[in-house]
């Protein structure tokens, strides 16, 4: 696939391993690439050092900024547009997990899952789409299937992501027909978060965890982003839905 080396994409929460997978991907085929943070500048600015020389970025960028924050958000904004002179497409990646007992739950615990995951991805894209001025601009969203299933200690996670998989269609109708906006969720994806929640480092462990799924693996951080990638580069009559890159898990 070729594109033009002049589309630029943002992507929140960039060093997560779906973070940097989409990112790899999106350099990959020509796209410069700003990559977001909130506290890792050091690694943050190596990884754009490798997106250039590894992955074929013709830039990289990054840009720090606490997406629970309007006025850090705005300045992100204004840092790429001042790198690039555009923006064509936001991946809205960033997320935190803050779990507890529905009954045990702090408020600090579910401001901030649902300030970082809903409200985060709500003032990112409209961030984006106020200065987009573009024909085909894209927006990509991430939901979970635990928004759609829930689950124990999830009471602040499950909500904000179902609040995402509403507020994206919400946005494909009103952004359309110059933004795209689409949710793409994984299932069981091979990341650092699931390693460590799950234990899936152990063997037999892992095994019980594949079983489920009809593919019969985990999936791998690149399935999810070559979703993206497609959604952005050939799904271009495509909005306002959710693609579920699970391995057939749920099946909904």
């Amino acid at each position: 696939m070729t594109v033009s080396t002049e589309k630029v994409v943002l992507i929140t929460g960039a060093l997560s391993d779906i973070g940097r997978a989409t990112a790899q991907a999106f350099a990959s085929v020509g796209y410069a690439v700003a990559l977001n943070h909130r506290s890792k500048a050091d690694a943050a600015a190596c990884f754009a050092d490798d997106l250039v020389r590894e992955c074929g970025a013709p830039q990289a960028l990054a840009v720090q900024a606490d997406i629970r924050v309007r006025v850090e958000v705005a300045a992100m904004f204004e840092q790429v547009y001042a790198k690039f002179g555009r923006l064509d497409v936001l991946v809205n990646n960033a997320g935190i997990n803050r779990d507890n007992a529905f009954l045990e739950m702090t408020d600090e615990e579910w401001e901030t899952v649902t300030d970082t995951v809903l409200k985060g991805t709500f003032m990112c894209s409209q961030e984006f789409a106020r200065r987009y001025t573009g024909k085909s601009g894209s927006i990509i969203n991430f939901g979970a299937t635990t928004a759609i299933t829930g689950r124990k200690n999830g009471a602040n996670y499950c909500p904000s992501r179902a609040g995402v998989l509403t507020l994206t269609k919400c946005m494909a109708l009103e952004l359309a027909p110059n933004i795209r906006v689409n949710t793409v969720t994984p299932g069981r994806i091979d990341t650092e978060e699931v390693r460590l929640r799950y234990h899936t480092d152990d063997p037999e462990i892992r095994k019980s965890f594949e079983q489920d799924v009809p593919m019969k693996r985990m999936g791998d951080p690149a399935d999810v982003a070559s979703m993206i990638l497609y959604l952005v580069e050939s799904g271009k009559y495509i909005t306002g839905q959710n693609m579920i890159v699970d391995g057939g898990l749920l099946m909904r």
